[in-house]
């Protein structure tokens, strides 16, 4: 360890003579993925909120005129923040500068590091035309390869995956549609004989009042607190440690390639006075596969995956008919809003659980209700939240949160959280330590406090216990998890953070025939260092440490060297990295963010002996089309784990992207 450490050092070393700028927009979104957790998968539904960077570093906000619902797109100001911002403009008038919005209650300069690239203080002529629209083309291939894969496939189609969307957006309107083949799934031929295996379309359009507008095709929705209906991704426990509030925001025209949360039909957005109403419906298929007993159909569950290789995945391949319908009416005076939920399902066949005994307070049958009223609003600097929920078993959920500004140097945040083992709803994502919201009772604590200039110091501590067995555990069950970190920012081109995350639950252990509880602990620690001189080359250096415990023991160890380089006026740049990793097994694993093509990213777990480096390239050709290239490669070395050798292995994946933009 000590000469891995020494290793480290001498890579730091080589940043304090590089003269270096990371581009502050790829930085903003890198920090927002590592903080989001860290097992996000390629699938992740993560496009909306990389749809909203793209288009703002494009389209930059004018902060002297966006509202609410604009500022909301940033996604890294509270409503707290907002409310402040709001606020300032209508007391003292348009902002010139960011000295000038440092002024602003709640913007720190780690915000205004964060926010920079996608606001503007110029004025716009407001022009008696149609805003013109924009589009954008993209075609993506990825492939990849393993020396240890040797075992014989039967799947239809190649290993390759293919991507295509289109968009287009204007003043009043937006389009597009999305189609995605998987590996292994046939691509215009066998079960996919008219296309792609998975595609998808929307539409969306205002109706001339202004905040009325149609939704047609794909859209997901996202209401209250999660508690009722939420679809896609949303940040959860993350070093944004005061962020746990989630902003209502309706619905959405959906273009990710995940196969399960979205709806497809219609909807619409209507605003009358203080009142903002969504109602939707829906008819989607979705996989499952269907049994008979007695000469009546049932599931037992659904197929998530989104793959369609091989007979049996194909099989269940829409075949489960599912009608969904409700909406959301929220009531908006000054700085305070109250909402009420309520979404119907209904599927053409009952679902009919397996009898485990996690599965035994889970609904069943064809039809499901749930309900739910929320709230938020905020008196000086404390900022309440909330949604209380009930669904047709008779099932009751309640999440509460505050947010407040104790002292100017100070944010604190709370969330309590009682879910009955009762309560269900199909659509759900709140802020909860489990996937899924059932059984859960837990507080949540946080704080973000500057105790000096450039310092940073963020932490949270979650209290959660269960009533019922969960799938990984015997029995009820309890843990606690913590984090901290410390960040220091030297100026605008150095800065570099600690960041220590504990988790200690409760577990299933099988041992011969019995099935226990036994404690699970996990202790990651991680050194982060950045260096920035000029425009055209940076480096990011990482040191990692894991630590896990069980019925055994594990330990971890992953170091990195990043190289961005862009030079000036000219039409391509490049990224890198070189990691070395060792482990212990799967469980002592370490994720680690990486550069990627453009609405694409990865965080690979790592795990084992190895190296793993890999290169983006990016070009401009000419002023429509931009072509995107990626190698990654991991080597992992031949392992003796006792009586068995390892042999080594050698995995690469090749990614290709163009866009076309018009």
């Amino acid at each position: 360890m000590v000469k891995e450490f020494t290793l480290f050092i001498l890579i730091c070393g080589m940043a304090v003579y590089v003269h270096a700028q990371e581009p502050a927009a790829q930085r903003v979104i890198e920090e927002l993925l590592e903080s989001s957790g860290e097992e996000l998968t390629d699938d992740t539904n993560f496009q909306e909120i990389l749809d909203d960077l793209e288009y703002l570093i494009q389209n930059p906000l004018e902060i002297n005129q966006v509202g609410r619902e604009e500022l909301l797109h940033l996604h890294v100001l509270s409503e707290l923040q907002i409310n402040n911002l709001i606020g300032f403009r209508q007391k003292t008038g348009a902002i010139y500068s960011l000295y000038e919005l440092a002024s602003v209650d709640g913007f720190t300069p780690d915000i205004l590091q964060k926010i920079e690239p996608f606001i503007s203080f110029d004025k716009q002529v407001i022009s008696s035309g149609k805003k013109k629209s924009s589009g954008n083309l993209f075609l993506r291939s990825t492939r990849s390869f393993s020396s240890a894969d040797a075992t014989v496939t039967h799947f239809e189609g190649s290993m390759e995956r293919y991507y295509l969307r289109i968009k287009q957006s204007g003043s009043n309107f937006e389009y597009g549609l999305v189609a995605e083949k998987d590996p292994g799934e046939a691509l215009f031929s066998q079960s996919n004989t008219y296309g792609f295996d998975y595609s998808g379309a929307f539409v969306n359009f205002s109706t001339g009042k202004a905040g009325n507008r149609i939704f047609a095709g794909d859209y997901h929705v996202k209401f209250g607190q999660g508690l009722v209906a939420w679809q896609g991704f949303s940040m959860g426990k993350s070093t944004e440690t005061t962020q746990v509030f989630r902003s209502n925001e309706g619905i959405r025209s959906y273009s990710s390639t995940d196969e399960n949360q979205f709806f497809r039909g219609l909807a619409a957005q209507f605003k009358t006075g203080n009142f903002i109403i969504y109602p939707f419906l829906a008819w989607n298929r979705l996989d499952a596969h269907i049994d008979s007993l007695e000469e009546k159909s049932f599931f037992g569950a659904f197929q998530t995956s989104g793959y369609h290789r091989t007979a049996s995945e194909i099989k269940g391949e829409n075949s489960l008919k599912q009608l969904a319908g409700g909406g959301h009416v929220a009531f908006m005076y000054e700085r305070w809003s109250f909402g009420f939920s309520a979404v119907y399902n209904r599927f053409d066949v009952a679902m009919i659980r397996s009898e485990v005994p996690y599965n035994q307070f889970f609904p069943e049958g064809k039809e499901n209700l749930v309900a739910g009223l929320n709230w938020k609003g905020s008196l000086k600097n404390i900022f309440l939240f909330g949604e209380a929920a009930g669904s047709k078993n008779g099932g009751k959920a309640l999440l509460a949160g505050v947010l407040l500004k104790p002292a100017p140097n100070a944010e604190l945040s709370a969330v309590y959280r009682n879910i009955n083992k009762t309560y269900f709803s199909y659509f759900s994502n709140a802020f909860t330590e489990s996937s899924r919201v059932n059984d859960e009772h837990g507080l949540y604590l946080g704080m973000k406090v500057f105790p000096a200039p450039k310092w940073i110091i963020q932490a949270y501590a979650d209290f959660f216990s269960f009533n019922w067995i969960k799938y990984l555990t015997a029995a009820p069950a309890n843990g606690t998890e913590f984090l901290g970190q410390i960040s220091y920012q030297y100026n605008r081109e150095t800065s570099f953070y600690l960041k220590f995350f504990q988790e200690e639950k409760e577990q299933r252990l099988i041992s011969e025939n019995l099935k226990y509880n036994t404690q699970q602990l996990i202790n990651r620690l991680r050194f982060n260092f950045s260096k920035a001189m000029n425009e055209q080359i940076s480096l990011k250096s990482r040191l990692e440490f894991s630590f896990y415990s069980k019925q055994g023991s594990e330990k971890g160890f992953f170091m990195a060297q990043d190289v961005i380089y862009k030079p000036s006026m000219k039409p391509y740049e490049l990224n890198g990295r070189m990691a070395y990793f060792k482990t212990d097994g799967y469980n002592s694993r370490i994720y680690a963010y990486e550069n990627d093509l453009l609405y694409s990213f990865s965080i690979p777990a790592n795990y084992g002996n190895g190296i793993r480096g890999y290169l983006n390239f990016q070009v401009h050709l000419g002023d429509r089309f931009t072509l995107w290239l990626k190698f990654a490669s991991t080597r992992k070395f031949a392992l003796n784990n006792g009586e068995e050798l390892i042999a080594a292995t050698k995995k690469s994946d090749l990614k290709i992207q163009i866009r076309y933009q018009f």
